[in-house]
């Protein structure tokens, strides 16, 4: 397995980064993982939120979009989540948790991203979401 630099593809750093590997990236699917720590700003009692799975999703579509437009010559641009479309959490992950999040392009239009995003713990599904993303220049 190879990992993947990540600073060069999303603009967030440490402690707000939610990704420690990536796993898989290209035009349309990228795969990453991340330790739960409790140094996270996010995690809570143990616990890393729904905002955390959130954020942890994002930054696994934004290294996607990264990587395509490094691909193509492009300066990597800042992305915004539009909408967020049946997240469904079974559970929350725990300190000392590894999560494994998947991102599949279901569309793309100009600058507007269609995602579905899987996260798993192991090979238990505890996350899935559709989200809508946007990427602008600045």
């Amino acid at each position: 397995m190879t990992t993947h630099p990540i600073y060069q593809w999303i603009p967030q750093r440490a402690p707000f980064l939610l990704i420690d590997a990536v796993e898989e990236v290209d035009d349309s699917h990228t795969v990453t993982t991340f330790p739960v720590r409790s140094d996270c700003p996010l995690v809570d009692n143990g616990i890393l939120p729904l905002s955390g799975l959130m954020e942890n999703a994002a930054q696994t579509c934004a290294v996607r979009a990264g990587w395509t437009q490094k691909q193509h010559g492009e300066t990597i641009k800042k992305g915004y989540i539009g909408a967020v479309k049946k997240m469904e959490v079974t559970r929350f992950p725990k300190v000392g948790e590894t999560l494994c999040t998947e991102a599949t392009l279901l569309e793309e239009v100009a600058n507007i991203s269609l995602i579905e995003c899987t996260t798993r713990i192991n090979q238990e599904v505890i996350a899935t979401t559709t989200l809508k993303l946007a990427t602008v220049d600045e």
